[in-house]
């Protein structure tokens, strides 16, 4: 994508989990973003660096496994990912496995493990779903200019599986997520209904594979 669509970044990626989105730093998250680039240049990178309680799912590569809406880590912003782990670790945001697992790091070992993942890189998976030409167009529509008739902004999110993106937006709908910046993204996810899910999520999938 060109620099100008990347700017578009909007409501819909202000939460979701491998969202590239910058991280701002709360009362309760102490480590601030230059302690985590600073983490990132002695951190291990490469396969190696994947720890194997976090290869089972993510992969040794941070690819994720989108048949189980496990989402993709590598390359990722190491203040985002950083923040998913505190959100876990505080109970910010649900989920057994990945609570427990935060939980039982230090702040350092979090820090450690964002800056591993965000100086990893991985092929993309291939869209599992193809999409037909209208699903592709509203995709677009969706990701390039969002929706004026139902206040969607546009976003970028190429290179997550579609898998996961539909699992974290129905996440938001049902409130069973709601680690999200002044419910913004609970906000968005009740406007899209199944339809738009398919063609956005479908969309940033493919995106993800044809530029990378």
């Amino acid at each position: 994508m060109n620099p100008r669509s990347r700017r578009r970044a909007g409501l819909l990626s202000g939460s979701l989990l491998i969202a590239v989105m910058p991280y701002a730093p709360t009362a309760s998250a102490a480590p601030a973003p230059t302690q985590v680039q600073a983490a990132a240049t002695t951190a291990p990178v490469g396969p190696a660096a994947a720890a194997p309680p976090c290869e089972a799912c993510h992969g040794a590569h941070g690819e994720g496994m989108a048949a189980a809406h496990v989402p993709r880590l590598a390359g990722q912003s190491a203040g985002y990912l950083l923040k998913q782990l505190n959100d876990y670790a505080q109970g910010t945001r649900d989920n057994p496995i990945m609570r427990n697992f935060a939980k039982a790091l230090s702040e350092k070992q979090r820090m450690e493990f964002a800056a591993r993942y965000a100086a990893m890189s991985a092929p993309f998976a291939a869209q599992t779903t193809p999409l037909n030409e209208v699903q592709l167009a509203r995709g677009h529509q969706l990701a390039f200019q969002g929706s004026e008739t139902k206040r969607v902004q546009a976003c970028d999110l190429a290179g997550q599986s579609a898998e996961y993106l539909a699992s974290a937006i129905k996440a938001f709908q049902q409130g069973t997520r709601k680690n999200d910046a002044g419910e913004l993204m609970r906000s968005v996810a009740q406007r899209l209904d199944d339809t738009d899910i398919t063609a956005v999520t479908g969309y940033y999938a493919t995106q993800g594979t044809a530029t990378h």
